[in-house]
């Protein structure tokens, strides 16, 4: 099978690069191995967690730092560009890249963490809580809305942190008949499970029962993100019932609006002409004069799939990318040169809360992406996101913005190629 670009990865990697590139009229195929790491996001997406001094540093500080290599001017305008391009794939996004305050450089609002904490945001789904700085003052009376026996939501935890910072919180409780059956179970009455039989009626009888909790002068009303997970109007509809602005705070364990946000990109593409190939993994490729050539998967091992291009957006250790051994650091798919510590012992910290070493572990590559093997580049392979070397996605707070700007820049160092 021929294509233009053959990515391997469906995360949120994998699936803006493949858009970007198929909207140009490429012909692209995804190759994903299963559920990615969307289905566990918060609903916002981070680019840079510290002060604008500290990240025109990392040149000295981790020179091997995927922000390095996108540089300051394409950091502003794929921000731009990834706005605009899930909102046409039905994701609408509040926020932006801000530039004027030093210590608050890349944070645009901050965001509720499922246990009350505020934390710095760049780019949100619109139905989320959020607020302009650390101190909330856009709303002075909130009512959370907690679920009866549903135990990946702390109401009592979000309501002390924002009673502490001058709000008017309190908390009600609700339930209902669809979701009484599911109590049954505890295994269903997870977030995905609830959002299934929530739809229809019976989500319109919560919204009433909601409504009724709250009252009247309800202020701001905050729900867990434990419906709409076909179409963000299931958070209008709740809205338009409870007579009161409706927005919902993220849940442990696996994300409804993130799973929402996997198939909207995921239709998005193939929209644009994207083939997506799910739950197939590559497990040989031929290599000639520093080129890859093609790719054999598990799954159609009697055929192979070449492109002028590839693109590996496969993910760090929790997406699978990349492995630990006995000896060092594998990168899973062809064995790319890996930027590590030599010893395990340098591989992690002492204690549990310090900066831990092996999470700036990951695959070594060029100015423009393009990876390595035994010291070859290859010339039409490019690896983006949390595969890379240099980044500290926990400190820096910086992960989604890695995967973003970097799936970007690949995708834009593609086209010019094309183009030439």
């Amino acid at each position: 099978m021929r294509f233009d670009t053959v990515i391997i990865g469906g995360g949120l990697g994998g699936l803006i690069g493949g858009i970007r590139l198929a909207r140009q009229g490429q012909r692209v195929a995804i190759i994903s191995s299963g559920k990615s790491a969307l289905h566990f996001c918060s609903g916002s997406l981070e680019l840079w967690g510290g002060s604008r001094e500290e990240f025109e540093q990392l040149p000295q500080s981790h020179p091997s730092h995927p922000y390095n290599k996108v540089g300051m001017e394409r950091l502003v305008r794929y921000s731009a560009q990834a706005k605009e391009l899930f909102a046409r794939a039905g994701v609408p996004l509040v926020g932006g890249l801000e530039q004027g305050d030093d210590q608050r450089f890349g944070c645009d609002h901050y965001r509720l963490s499922p246990i009350g904490v505020l934390k710095p945001a760049w780019l949100t789904m619109d139905e989320y809580v959020t607020f302009s700085g650390p101190e909330p003052k856009e709303y002075p009376r909130v009512t959370i809305v907690a679920i009866e026996g549903y135990l990946d939501f702390y109401p009592e935890f979000i309501a002390n942190s924002l009673s502490r910072r001058g709000v008017d919180c309190r908390v009600v409780s609700v339930t209902s008949e669809a979701l009484e059956a599911l109590r049954e179970s505890a295994t269903e009455m997870r977030a995905v499970g609830i959002a299934r039989r929530l739809q229809g009626e019976a989500l319109d009888e919560l919204a009433h029962r909601i409504a009724n909790a709250v009252g009247e002068d309800a202020g701001l009303v905050v729900v867990p993100a434990v419906f709409g997970l076909k179409s963000r109007a299931d958070y209008e509809r709740v809205g338009e019932i409870v007579g009161a602005p409706v927005r919902v705070a993220p849940t442990v364990s696996a994300s409804v609006p993130g799973v929402r946000m996997q198939r909207l990109l995921s239709e998005e593409f193939q929209r644009c002409g994207g083939e997506y190939i799910l739950g197939d993994r590559v497990v040989d490729y031929t290599l000639e004069q520093g080129r890859i050539v093609s790719l054999r998967t598990a799954n159609h091992s009697d055929m192979e799939f070449s492109a002028n291009h590839y693109i590996l957006a496969t993910g760090s250790f929790f997406g699978r990318g990349l492995e630990a051994q006995p000896n060092g650091i594998r990168e899973v798919v062809f064995g790319l040169d890996v930027e590590c510590d030599a010893s395990r012992s340098e591989w992690c910290g002492e204690h549990i809360l310090e900066t831990q070493p092996f999470q700036r572990y990951g695959v070594r590559c060029d100015e423009r992406l393009r990876p390595s093997i035994a010291g070859q580049t290859i010339e039409n392979l490019y690896a983006v996101g949390s595969v890379l070397a240099g980044a500290d996605p926990v400190k820096e707070g910086c992960g989604a913005g890695v995967v973003v700007a970097t799936a970007f820049m690949a995708a834009e160092d593609i086209l010019s190629c094309n183009d030439k």
